[in-house]
């Protein structure tokens, strides 16, 4: 990657991100729910520490050092496979539900090279991961971002604050606006048709009403703001502005005049044009990847689908730098060493993670069905 920047393949200042699935190298079938999971590796250690004494205490549910991990115990909160416990299992529209991986990648735009990319079970949201993106690519290519484009999926109020921070553009469709438009709430008046009053710190609803400040929402950085119930009810065009027995509310984010801007910034023509463009590019990206067995992962485990993505990476990056450099039988002398280093490393690695995760046979009887 470094060699595309040196070549001049990167620009820095424009990034795209996206994500994709990848199905893990593990059956559907060694999915079982976590209670039994727990059970069975109780059961087990207690055999073991029958013939010999620990030499580490081991946390409360006897799954060892894993439980630590924030990400590990909220993915596998209910089913766990015990064959790739890393994995996730997740459903795609209305296909079969499959243990999964999923793939977070920056593309910059000059000559579509991967700066950034990381590997997370399948069920993590795709939006937690822009700003790690954003300082991965930033990492690699010493520029700074200018301008960041991806899917509504990214369009959250976090992500919207912190481009705000980092004086980045943010040309991603409003996640709020999206939802808004969404079967539940059709024909019900948006926030926006509610004005809000700075001296008297108030809103005025689309019926005249005040909406006054009710109280803080800390977790969620915002204030709510209501009115009363009996006033709420009276009202002629109740069943346009909601569905709530307790009547209508109105949330503001602390921060809510950053959050307006970054908003409009996201609706103007530029940014509608990049949005349109980050549809193609991304598809591309993934649909090159695939000629390198992308969509099926090779070994087991986070850190080992990890490496798959980065061999994958480096492989299209390298295909990117033979294409646009100006003097190819030069290019080539330089990046045939580094092909020929990679197939060995491959092929390496290949020999060296033929130990699979360890999997526990369990009775029929204790085998789930998630479908």
């Amino acid at each position: 990657m470094w060699q595309c920047v040196e070549g001049g393949l990167v620009d820095g200042g424009k990034i795209f991100a996206d994500s994709s699935l990848v199905q893990a190298d593990a059956s559907n079938n060694s999915v079982v729910s976590r209670e039994t999971l727990d059970r069975s590796f109780h059961i087990l250690e207690t055999r073991l520490d029958e013939q010999k004494q620990p030499e580490h205490p081991h946390d409360e549910d006897g799954l060892g050092g894993h439980e630590n991990d924030r990400r590990y115990s909220v993915v596998n909160r209910k089913l766990r496979s015990t064959t790739d416990p890393d994995a996730s299992v997740i459903r795609q529209g209305r296909g079969t539900p499959k243990l999964t991986y999923k793939v977070h990648r920056a593309v910059d735009e000059k000559a579509e090279i991967i700066t950034a990319t990381e590997v997370t079970p399948g069920s993590i949201n795709e939006a937690h991961r822009l700003t790690s993106l954003i300082d991965t690519h930033q990492k690699n290519t010493d520029m700074l971002v200018e301008t960041v484009i991806a899917d509504t999926k990214y369009g959250t109020i976090e992500n919207y604050l912190a481009c705000h921070d980092r004086q980045i553009k943010a040309h991603i469709p409003d996640l709020k606006a999206s939802q808004d438009k969404g079967n539940r709430r059709a024909g019900i008046f948006p926030e926006n048709a509610f004005v809000y009053d700075p001296a008297t710190d108030t809103y005025r609803c689309p019926a005249n009403q005040i909406l006054k400040r009710r109280k803080q929402k800390k977790k969620r950085e915002a204030l709510e703001y209501g009115i009363s119930i009996r006033i709420c009810r009276s009202c002629s065009i109740r069943d346009q502005c909601t569905q709530s027995k307790t009547g209508r509310t109105v949330t503001r984010h602390i921060r809510q005049d950053d959050l307006n801007h970054m908003r409009h910034k996201a609706q103007s023509s530029r940014s509608k044009g990049d949005i349109k463009t980050r549809q193609h590019l991304m598809e591309r990206s993934f649909a090159r990847a695939t000629r390198y067995g992308y969509k099926r992962a090779r070994w087991r485990g986070l850190r080992r689908v990890a490496i798959q993505e980065y061999l994958t990476a480096t492989a299209q990056n390298i295909m990117v730098l033979l294409r646009y450099v100006k003097e190819p039988k030069t290019a080539l002398g330089v990046i045939t060493p580094v092909l020929y280093g990679i197939h060995r490393a491959y092929f390496k690695l290949l020999h060296y993670l033929q130990i699979r995760t360890a999997t526990f046979v369990l009775p029929a009887s204790h085998r789930v069905s998630y479908s």
